[in-house]
């Protein structure tokens, strides 16, 4: 259907919506969902209400905030100025098709998408008068006197983000006040915001979540069949309380291993159509910021009777596994039950049993099932690997939280067999489920990633070139094990989380639709979203759709499948929406708690990364951007007029992407969440660094040895 409505616009160049419903025959609705799919995928534009092929002088791109609160476009991992006519126009997190002007800027032809619909502000006191000072900063507010005589200096307040703007103000309506700007834990939620996401729930939502039960009934267990006495257990972070999956393993003959991979049956007690269920196909994602969440369901829900909490009855699905020695699931089973989790396991226990051969306290009885676990992830993964499954570097830092919200710690990015266990065994029965719905030809939302471009992937490697590497062009990218390929190699550099990321950044981003076309960087077939009911609304949708063939399957043979199918595909493209709202939210989160950590050490070293060379080079500190000029560069820097880089004299080591620096922050702003640092030099040019630098003072090295 989507070629269908393509060809169609392709034909006549222009055309209204109302001409392509008549020319195609489709449901409104329908040509509506598959419009907007085709427009946030860049294939088409939307122009004075007419669509048309996407221009191919036009780029799409997602306006971002910088370290500064600078707006720009986001666009194959490159970051683009606005130019100024149109700097007022946009917000953060549009998604925007633009062209580049002469000055290597941003002209915007068209707002493709606008995902945010309210924001929050603060009401300060200037010389008598009260302004209002918005969360993105750059725009201004505007509101009426009814609702500027309710405000009072140090209110945080909630205003409404229309479409459109007059005289580059936006004509807002207060929704609410928010609290005080001197309020404990105000930022996290002034973030979650922001973003689209919220803890309020409204008279109905709660008369519904008082009916729900606090434990599980014997009516409950009819036709289900009963785990109850297996040693099952989960495994999750410290501080964890909606705990989606519980396992357990029990060996065969020949080697085989059965794997039960037990999911909380949250849709036998949220039903569609209700309240709680239209809310959570609102907010469509649970949002996890620091040590705030901000629940997809009420904490009553996601952290109780749906928890997977050890010593208590819970209902679940459960995927049955068998596993043999080359990781391939020779037997499947999908079935209702009831559990009992014997213990919440921590990853970092786990770790010290696998790892390190250590026992913790408590995790006695548990030790041959972990191994059998084990044992069944190490198949699994070799199987993906062989498959061609692309191993990008984990560049994600693990950060341990003081009681108040603020940071303690952060450490490297650590190899945790632990959580590549629960990695590998969400992703097989991920994986299993698709199948199993894809061979019934049941509707359902996948997990979607579709093929990079080829063009983008050789301009990547071609930039990388020129800065020195020795990487090969590709003639395709049909496969995932040619660009696997690449990343093997990058392996032998020092550089390879950076260059990692850099490929990462120039593929197209996962996201859910109806149409299974496979998972590119998996190299799987057919993928969704099953193991997460708790957080994640696909997985609530699939459980849902199970349901139907578990256990309503009589009702199957009345089904209008094409009507599930088109609001499926709404659901699909709302649930993309929102997660890109969510990730954007808790990196901004994390950055804000960081920045402060960081204004404990203005004046001392740390190691760095160069990200992207250019007229300003891109560096990256625990993760955070900043860019540097020559004026940051330290006298043992000089500049090769020929390669036209610089490079350490000290080392003979180019600035290039990936190149370890030391630097020495100069300075951190924690009102706009921004730092600078001055580039000492490359790290193979200190070996006189003092013994007491305090380089490593923010890292905190994991520890090898129990508590006692």
């Amino acid at each position: 259907m989507e070629q269908i409505i393509y060809n169609t616009i392709v034909n006549n160049n222009k055309i209204s919506l109302k001409k392509i419903i008549k020319k195609t025959g489709l449901s409104e609705d329908l040509v509506k969902t598959i419009i907007n799919h085709l427009k946030l995928d860049g294939v088409i534009l939307e122009l004075d209400n007419k669509y048309m092929p996407f221009p191919d002088d036009c780029q799409l791109g997602t306006v971002i905030a910088s370290s500064s609160l600078k707006k720009y476009i986001e666009c194959d991992g490159n970051k683009i100025p606005i130019s100024s006519n149109f700097y007022y126009d946009v917000l953060i997190n549009d998604m925007v098709c633009f062209k580049l002007n002469k000055s290597h800027s941003a002209d915007i032809v068209s707002v493709v998408d606008r995902p945010l619909t309210q924001m929050t502000c603060e009401v300060i006191n200037n010389d008598g008068k009260l302004e209002i000072i918005p969360y993105h900063r750059g725009i201004n507010i505007k509101l009426n006197k009814e609702d500027m005589d309710k405000l009072l200096d140090g209110d945080i307040i909630l205003v409404t983000i229309p479409e459109g703007s007059f005289n580059d103000y936006y004509e807002n309506k207060l929704i609410r006040k928010i609290g005080n700007k001197d309020d404990p834990f105000i930022q996290d939620t002034l973030i979650a915001l922001n973003y689209g996401f919220d803890d309020e729930y409204d008279e109905e939502y709660i008369n519904e979540l008082i009916k729900i039960p606090n434990e599980v009934s014997e009516d409950d267990l009819i036709d289900r069949i009963d785990f109850r006495d297996q040693n099952s257990f989960t495994i999750d972070g410290k501080y964890t309380k909606d705990m989606d999956d519980g396992i357990y393993a029990e060996e065969l003959d020949n080697g085989v291993i059965r794997v039960y991979v037990h999911i909380a049956d949250v849709s036998h007690y949220i039903k569609q159509g209700s309240a709680i269920f239209k809310r959570a196909c609102e907010k469509s994602t649970s949002l996890y910021m620091n040590n705030s969440v901000f629940h997809m369901l009420h904490h009553t829900i996601s952290n109780g009777i749906c928890s997977l909490n050890p010593n208590v009855d819970r209902l679940a699905k459960t995927v049955i596994l068998d596993i043999d020695k080359n990781g391939k699931v020779i037997n499947f089973n999908i079935v209702k039950s009831v559990i009992n989790s014997k213990k919440k396991m921590i990853y970092d226990d786990v770790d010290l049993i696998l790892n390190n051969q250590l026992i913790p306290p408590g995790y006695e009885n548990f030790v041959k099932e972990l191994s059998l676990l084990n044992k069944a992830s190490l198949r699994l993964d070799n199987k993906y690997k062989a498959n061609g499954r692309i191993d990008f570097a984990n560049t994600e830092l693990n950060i341990v939280y003081n009681d108040d919200g603020t940071i303690e710690s952060i450490s490297n990015p650590i190899d945790s067999p632990a959580s590549k266990l629960i990695e590998n065994l969400m992703i097989c029965t991920n994986e299993a489920v698709a199948k199993w719905l894809f061979y019934m030809s049941m509707p359902t939302i996948y997990r979607i990633h579709e093929l990079p471009d080829l063009k983008s992937i050789n301009e990547l490697i071609g930039n990388l070139n020129k800065q020195g590497y020795r990487i090969k062009y590709i003639n395709t990218i049909t496969s995932p094990e040619s660009l696997q390929i690449i990343i093997n190699k990058l392996r032998n550099y020092e550089s390879f989380n950076t260059l990692s990321q850099l490929f990462v950044m120039s593929m197209k981003r996962a996201r859910y639709s109806v149409n299974n076309t496979g998972h590119y960087a998996l190299a799987l077939p057919a993928y969704l979203h099953f193991t997460s009911p708790i957080r994640r609304l696909p997985d609530l949708i699939v459980h849902m759709i199970c349901d139907l063939v578990l256990i309503d399957y009589e009702k199957l043979d009345k089904l209008d499948y094409k009507s599930l199918e088109q609001e499926l595909e709404k659901l699909a493209v709302h649930a993309s929406k929102r997660e890109r709202l969510a990730d954007a939210a808790e990196m901004q989160a994390e950055k804000r708690l960081i920045i402060e950590k960081l204004a404990e050490y203005v004046g001392e070293e740390f190691e760095a990364t160069v990200c992207e060379i250019g007229k300003n080079t891109r560096i990256k500190l625990f993760e955070l951007d900043t860019y540097i000029d020559e004026k940051n560069l330290s006298d043992s820097f000089l500049f090769d007029t020929r390669r036209k880089q610089y490079y350490d004299s000290q080392s003979n080591t180019y600035l290039t992407s990936g190149t370890r620096i030391l630097v020495r922050l100069t300075d951190v702003n924690t009102f706009n969440n921004s730092f600078q640092v001055e580039v000492l030099g490359t790290v193979e040019s200190n070996t006189k660094i003092n013994s007491d630098s305090k380089i490593k003072k923010l890292i905190k090295q994991k520890d090898t040895v129990l508590d006692e």
